[in-house]
C-alpha cells in the first residue's frame, strides 16, 4: 500500500502537484466540477497538500478499502 501521487484528470495522468495547481487556480464554481479519478480503481479522489507529517498525495473522496491506495484504518 502506498500513497497516490498521480491521478486521472479528463483521461490524462497528472501529478498531485499539477492537480493542486489546477484546484488552487480554479474559481469556486469550477472547483466543484473538477473530477480527479484514482488511476488504480477509477473512483473520485481529491488532492491533499503536503503538511508537517505527510507529502502531497491524493485521497479517496469515499473510502475504498479494495483499492491498493486505500488508507489503513487509524487507531486513536
Amino acid at each position: 500500500m502506498g500513497l497516490a501521487l498521480q491521478c486521472k484528470f479528463f483521461g490524462h495522468i497528472i501529478t498531485v502537484d499539477k492537480a493542486l495547481a489546477v484546484r488552487d487556480g480554479a474559481t469556486q464554481e469550477y472547483k466543484r466540477s473538477l473530477q480527479f479519478e484514482c488511476d488504480k480503481c477509477g473512483k473520485p479522489v481529491r488532492p491533499r497538500a503536503a503538511g508537517d507529517k505527510h507529502v502531497a498525495h491524493f485521497v479517496h473522496v469515499k473510502q475504498n478499502p479494495e483499492c491498493s491506495y486505500a488508507e489503513p484504518p487509524r487507531e486513536y
